[in-house]
């Protein structure tokens, strides 16, 4: 899977330092469902938009945790599943590495219950659906406080900003990604 970006203090707080942790690996989704409207996880104690997805387990491959994770955040089953990508950070602020592998998704809407974990109630972490632009901007636009929040926003704009690309890409070729 090609690297769509590496981000560091540098690039997201403005300041140097790396970390030497083992990065956590994680599978992330733009998930689209029948209705062309995509999924976008609100976690309302912190007033934080993002992307679904998680942690990926020990045996388990990045394919595999995603489709795991988005049932659990989303009640979805994956469909279409297309790779876009890495999103490598590097927290020296919090001494923290994290690989996430970004994936689109298409669902038809074989929906069950979300099966949050006791820290995404406590948080009161909802999924919500919009269309592609409302999605982009409830994750890009915030001015966000934190390290860490300015973290998620880097990295799941970058993987937005790669499917705006691959998108218009296929689109040109008549390849369209969304159809």
């Amino acid at each position: 899977m090609k690297t769509i970006c590496t981000l560091t203090d540098k690039e997201v707080l403005g300041v140097e330092g790396l970390s030497d942790k083992a990065p956590r690996l994680t599978a992330r989704a733009i998930l689209q469902n029948q209705d062309g409207l995509y999924a976008v996880m609100y976690v309302e104690k912190f007033n934080l938009y993002s992307l679904p997805g998680g942690g990926i387990e020990s045996g388990e491959n990045p394919e595999d945790a995603l489709r795991r994770e988005l049932l659990e955040e989303t009640g979805c089953a994956c469909d279409t599943i297309i790779g876009l990508g890495k999103v490598f950070e590097n927290r020296a602020c919090l001494d923290y590495t994290q690989d996430n592998y970004y994936y689109f998704v298409k669902t038809s809407g074989n929906f069950t219950s979300p099966k949050m974990t006791q820290k995404e109630i406590e948080n009161r972490t909802v999924v919500q659906w919009h269309t592609f632009e409302d999605l982009y901007n409830l994750i890009a636009l915030p001015k966000h406080e934190t390290f860490q929040r300015k973290y998620i926003q880097a990295r799941d704009t970058a993987a937005l900003n790669e499917f705006i690309e691959v998108r218009s890409k296929n689109e040109k070729n008549r390849n369209c990604y969304t159809c």
